[in-house]
């Protein structure tokens, strides 16, 4: 599955913290206010605090039982 930009559907990187691409995320929000989400996100990443609370299939650790849909 290939990871799209919510505003213009152009390929991001399935790595990607954000569901937007780098002109559209700066077009939206500036380049410093979306440099700054970026880092976060990706600190969050790091840490573990990324997926907390999700519901997707990739945030389910296998040690809670979650069976593929």
């Amino acid at each position: 599955m290939v990871n799209k930009c919510i505003y213009c559907k152009s390929e991001i990187a399935k790595d990607s913290v954000v569901d937007v691409c780098n002109r559209c995320g700066l077009s939206v929000w500036g380049e410093k206010m979306f440099k700054a989400i970026v880092n976060n996100m990706e600190q969050a990443r790091e840490v573990g605090n990324l997926y907390q609370g999700s519901v997707t299939e990739e945030a389910l650790p296998d040690k809670f039982g979650s069976k593929n849909r």
